[in-house]
């Protein structure tokens, strides 16, 4: 088969770079408003949750579309809908998304070899492509098997984490320690995402074991954040510069671990070919919208994580 040409492949790639970049901004022009208008909006403190929601049941509409074309018979090109699915944000300042995401994909039209170091299951093999009956090695399949099932478990968690858990709780983390804390925080949280990304561009982990290690490590900072959401309005360290340097840096640096694993979790998926795409796509936003509704209403019903009140000192003996 002919390659494409040149000026249509140049075109192709501008407009998917122009569909990924054109919804994060969108996503993160609002995000980032948030340390302002926060506490004047009726929704007040727990709007963070409403927001993830909301960007979590929009990015269902392309995923509904892709699995019904993945199974409908008769629909057999399927790889501009499953990378557009890759691009989609959840969250801006959580991927953060990563999050997706700042996922790697694949271009529609464009066909890439595949080193034979990096196949995985998922991927056809060179036989199967060719129609002829391949012969796998059973216990060799069922290694690989489980392999790319960690490696999609720990997207669909990271996302879940990412675009979900914490960002329904980052007000309630941040706003303790002032507009400025949660400001800096969404902003270089924000940031901390495709820096990881181009990161994991020069420096891929490539071991499960140590992508499992960076994510207990993101895991750490999490629950950090989380325990100093549920202690609000009067978390550790409030009116100290300290507390406003340690809110910040933990919200860096664990969006910036999750968005390396997730990164280099769907670098090492992307060697499978149109399946693993699928598959990479419905754990990133299958695990963003289940971690959103589930903190919705802890957030907004229940009220399990306290607001604080402006000129009212809540925290004083």
């Amino acid at each position: 088969m002919a390659a494409p040409p040149l000026c249509r492949l140049v075109l192709t790639h501008l407009l998917v770079a122009l569909f990924g970049m054109g919804s994060w901004a969108a996503i993160n022009g609002i995000w980032v408003e948030l340390p302002v208008v926060v506490k004047d909006l009726p929704e007040g403190w727990s709007l963070p949750s409403y927001l993830s929601v909301l960007v979590a049941l929009g990015n269902l509409g392309l995923l509904v579309v892709t699995l019904w074309r993945r199974l409908a018979p008769g629909k057999s090109e399927q790889a501009p809908i499953q990378g557009l699915l890759l691009l989609l944000p959840s969250l801006p300042s959580v991927p953060t998304a990563g999050p997706g995401s700042g996922l790697p994909v694949r271009a529609p039209g464009v066909e890439e070899e595949q080193e034979e170091e990096e196949a995985l299951p998922l991927q056809e093999s060179p036989s199967q492509a060719a129609g002829a009956p391949a012969s796998p090695d059973p216990k060799a399949q069922r290694l690989l098997s489980a392999h790319s099932a960690c490696l999609l478990g720990l997207l669909a968690v990271t996302s879940a984490l990412t675009n979900g858990v914490l960002p329904a709780v980052q007000s309630f983390s941040s706003l303790p320690y002032g507009r400025l804390a949660y400001h800096l925080a969404v902003v270089l949280g924000s940031a901390a995402n495709p820096l990881a990304c181009f990161l994991a561009m020069g420096v891929l982990c490539r071991s499960l074991a140590g992508l499992g290690s960076l994510s207990m490590l993101g895991v750490l900072f999490g629950a950090y954040l989380v325990a100093l959401a549920i202690l609000s309005p009067c978390p550790p360290l409030v009116g100290a510069s300290a507390g406003v340097v340690l809110v910040v840096l933990s919200w860096v640096l664990c969006l910036g671990v999750f968005s390396y694993v997730k990164v280099a979790a769907s670098s090492l998926l992307h060697g499978g070919g149109r399946p693993a795409l699928l598959a990479a796509g419905v754990a990133i936003q299958a695990g963003s919208l289940l971690g959103a509704v589930a903190m919705f209403p802890l957030t907004s019903i229940y009220h399990v994580f306290r607001s604080g009140k402006d000129c009212v000192d809540q925290c004083g003996p």
